[in-house]
């Protein structure tokens, strides 16, 4: 709501003076607004990264330290022979498993194996014997089962791409990819707020300042990017498997979902144009082709789903048919109806007095 009210404020900025800019003149409003936005931006940011110490993304975070990890792979190579196998490991079982409790439920497995001994399982036997540490236990399968339930996905590229998914003592290789991708997914978030100003950029036609601001993310996560590709790339070379749905993801570089906004935002004006019956060389037309064109160069996702970026650009392309076409204007193709951001009324303001409210960013509201 904050850019939305900075980028109509902006509209009578040129150059700092009042008067406003030219129809379409976006390269007057560059400077001011550029610089505008960045410090709206980084305000925020500063409060997201307070926040995101609080939160927990996956339950994998808990054992991205090096101990932790060796504790849980241990575990995992001990017993994850007879317990975490392919029939054992359904979505509806470990479901089940969590919702019951995962130390009740081990409990009574190994009750029953003691009384029927159905089938080996070096697990339910230690269970039982004195000084076995099992709440340890009973948190590391929580740990797998979660895991699994967080990462679906890649559990499946897994499963039906490896031939190391046929030994369960091999799911830590899995786990290990996991906890690369949980990192990535972590410094993704932190990066939550300046993805949503780029999107408003994009939905509101700023296209040369939508570029500058993809520039000034690449560059500002290119080095993050490049570690975890790099930390990927031995993986791979230390387990001797490559999972595509964790690779495509950290291809991503943090910028692919600025590129799915880009192209998101061209759908209103090309169906716009389609309204209109303007030719296929019309440039709403070639700009959204452009858009997409690198994305559908490079395939993603398992088999036979879906890409994300093609579900964002249906349900961009939902959003816009809802609206009633007498309603469009040609001023704002790119705008359409969307409930994250609350519709605001604002009040003119300068460049300067812009400057004056955003000194006193930090200070409490007054009583009056």
């Amino acid at each position: 709501g904050t850019v939305e009210a900075v980028l109509t404020a902006a509209e009578g900025w040129r150059k700092g003076s009042k008067r406003p800019p030219a129809t379409g003149d976006e390269e007057g409003l560059e400077g001011p607004l550029a610089v505008a936005l960045r410090t709206v931006v980084e305000g925020y940011h500063a409060l997201w990264l307070q926040h995101n110490q609080s939160i927990r993304l996956s339950v994998l975070e808990t054992v991205l330290d090096a101990d932790e990890w060796q504790r849980l792979k241990n575990f995992v190579r001990a017993y994850g022979s007879d317990l975490f196998t392919v029939r054992f490991l359904t979505t509806a079982n470990v479901r089940g498993i969590l919702a019951q409790g995962t130390q009740d439920w081990l409990h009574r497995q190994a009750l029953d194996y003691e009384t029927e001994g159905s089938s080996e399982s070096t697990l339910f036997e230690e269970w039982m014997e004195e000084g076995f540490d099992r709440s340890a236990a009973a948190r590391s399968v929580e740990i797998v089962l979660s895991s699994l339930l967080e990462h679906y996905d890649e559990y499946r590229d897994y499963n039906t791409t490896t031939t190391q998914s046929d030994y369960g003592e091999n799911l830590y290789i899995l786990l290990d990819f996991l906890r690369l991708k949980v990192a990535y997914d972590r410094y993704a978030w932190r990066m939550r707020p300046l993805v949503l100003a780029h999107d408003m950029l994009c939905k509101r036609g700023y296209d040369r300042l939508a570029a500058k601001w993809r520039e000034f993310m690449t560059a500002r996560t290119s080095k993050i990017a490049e570690e975890l590709l790099n930390d990927l790339t031995n993986r791979e070379q230390e387990h001797g498997l490559k999972l595509r749905t964790v690779r495509d993801r950290l291809e991503e570089r943090f910028v692919q979902p600025l590129k799915i906004d880009q192209a998101a935002a061209r759908i209103g004006r090309a169906a716009s144009a389609r309204r209109d019956g303007q030719p296929e060389d019309n440039p709403s037309f070639q700009s959204l082709q452009a858009a997409i064109q690198p994305m559908a160069d490079q395939p993603a996702g398992v088999g036979l789903d879906v890409p994300a970026w093609v579900r964002r650009l249906e349900d961009e392309l939902r959003q816009v048919k809802l609206l009633d076409p007498d309603e469009d204007s040609e001023e704002s193709p790119a705008s359409t109806t969307n409930d994250d951001y609350p519709s605001l009324t604002t009040q003119a303001l300068d460049f300067e007095d812009f400057r004056l409210q955003v000194r006193d960013w930090d200070a409490p509201l007054s009583n009056d």
